[in-house]
């Protein structure tokens, strides 16, 4: 009765069939990884956010901000912008690691850990930031002009009150 009933479903290819027809050997090969060709593979194959809202400097100010003052080892209201992390926040290396880990996923990017030895307060990693997307909105250019305008005006003003 077993075998006429596994006959019928082999001729009809209803359910044995297509399973017996998907199951292949498994192939396992040794093969060397280079886990940093790996890493960057990962990495790149993380999905973006493209967006027509380019990043501002105000807008990198304040994302940074707010998530040193939702990280739970940060008192909110002794954080300032030139707040050193060790001296005055009393934050370790761990910790550290700990933000550059939040802020690659809060601006969907990678903070190599030699970038990051140099975080040591707020500013600083606002200013890696603003580098990394080339904000320079916040410098004030210094342009020669500028600077021959008011020694002219310094000196007109010199010769005219002598």
């Amino acid at each position: 009765m077993l075998s006429t009933t596994i006959r019928l479903l082999m001729r009809s290819g209803t359910l044995i069939r297509p399973i017996i027809t998907t199951v292949r050997p498994l192939s396992i090969k040794p093969t060397l990884i280079n886990f940093n060709e790996k890493r960057k593979t990962l990495i790149n194959e993380i999905p973006r956010r493209w967006s027509h809202v380019h990043y501002t400097y105000p807008m990198i100010e304040s994302r940074v901000m707010l998530l040193l003052r939702l990280f739970d080892k940060i008192d909110p209201n002794s954080l300032k912008l030139d707040s050193k992390f060790v001296q005055d926040l009393g934050l370790d290396s761990l910790d550290i690691v700990e933000i550059t880990a939040a802020l690659e996923d809060e601006f969907w990017t990678e903070i190599a850990d030699v970038d990051s030895d140099h975080f040591l307060t707020p500013r600083h990693i606002i200013q890696y930031l603003c580098d990394k997307y080339d904000i320079y909105e916040h410098i004030e250019p210094v342009s020669a002009g500028k600077e021959y305008l008011e020694e002219a005006k310094a000196a007109a003003d010199r010769a005219h009150h002598h």
